[in-house]
């Protein structure tokens, strides 16, 4: 059976509900893999989750962990829930006194601009495996036009969408299920013109 794994956000787990949820969807189809990371160890944190999708056939992943996502070398399907593209300048702003104490800024901020080279390094075809959830109610920030610039690609239809909902998609059952919905029907129409186009296949769920 094909693995799918799942990054959480900020102050997430690989026990918690958004894991939960996506899990009752992708389990039938999947071995499902949720670890738990420290997203504010970022070097760290990047690597264990190129380790765990190194043999993942599909990926989603929410918010701080939808960049390290978004970041990744690949061209395994992925989508991405309220991707946070710019966590130099967002998540300081948006952190609880408690992550607050064990939080090097300088050191993270170096980290994620680090992580960011690996954009570079990404082609059309990795570009059009992602796809991209955002929702019209982010109480915490929205990248859209980040994501738009540095990972949109047209094959007929865009690779990034915009649905309503607020900013944990996947802690409700409803916004999750749209932004599935989204996804499948982008997988159908950039597959099919991709795979028109060179010997590009999505696979996957």
């Amino acid at each position: 059976m094909n693995k799918a794994i799942y990054i959480h956000g900020l102050g997430g787990s690989g026990n918690g509900s958004s894991a939960r949820n996506i899990k009752k969807i992708l389990e039938t189809d999947y071995e499902f893999f949720a670890g738990t990371y420290d997203l504010l160890n970022p070097s760290e944190a990047f690597s264990q989750i190129q380790n765990d999708a190194v043999d993942a056939s599909f990926v989603v992943a929410s918010s701080l962990g939808a960049f390290y996502a978004a970041s990744l070398v690949t061209d395994t399907p992925i989508l991405l829930l309220n991707p946070c593209l710019d966590p130099e300048n967002a998540i300081p702003k948006i952190l609880y006194p408690e992550q607050r104490k064990n939080f090097d800024e300088e050191k993270c901020i170096k980290e994620w601009r680090e992580i960011k080279k690996e954009w570079n390094k990404l082609d059309r075809e990795d570009l059009g495996t992602r796809f991209a959830v955002f929702s019209d109610r982010d109480e915490l920030f929205s990248f859209i036009d980040v994501y738009r610039e540095n990972f949109g690609i047209h094959f007929g239809a865009d690779n990034f969408c915009m649905i309503s909902g607020t900013h944990e998609i996947a802690k409700d059952e409803t916004q999750l299920a749209h932004a599935l919905l989204e996804y499948k029907e982008y997988r159908v129409k950039a597959g099919k013109l991709m795979s028109a186009q060179s010997d590009f296949c999505f696979g996957g769920w």
